[in-house]
């Protein structure tokens, strides 16, 4: 009976010790990075900004970090309103976008073009 229970504890022990070691691994891995980023134009630049969109989505789909970059329209708002959904392997991947040279460049094309402030949020 003793070697019974003895052999219970000690599969009980490594569970949990298993549970534990699989428990840090998750910790450790890179953990993705999504952004939603919504942008209002002024109702005579849409056909700008999609010229400027359209290379701003071809160049971040090279970004080895990119897992998913997509550019979509609000059919329910009033206003021209367009919604980037993007997805990165993680912050580094991330960072490398925000400080790409072509993302700069876009901001730049389109600051005349856009009705208000773009808002952005990361998760």
């Amino acid at each position: 009976m003793k070697k019974v229970v003895l052999l219970i504890a000690i599969i009980g022990l490594t569970g949990i010790s298993y549970a534990q070691q699989k428990s840090t691994e998750k910790k450790s891995e890179p953990m993705k990075k999504t952004v939603i980023a919504r942008l209002t134009l002024k109702k005579e630049s849409v056909d700008a900004f999609m010229i400027f969109a359209k290379k701003m989505v071809e160049e971040t789909h090279k970004e080895a970090g990119c897992v998913t970059y997509s550019l979509y329209k609000n059919c329910f708002s009033q206003d021209p309103e367009f919604i980037f959904y993007e997805e990165y392997k993680d912050q580094a991947a991330l960072e490398i976008h925000n400080n790409s040279e072509y993302l700069k460049q876009f901001f730049a094309n389109i600051s005349s073009l856009l009705a208000g402030k773009p808002i952005v949020e990361v998760f």
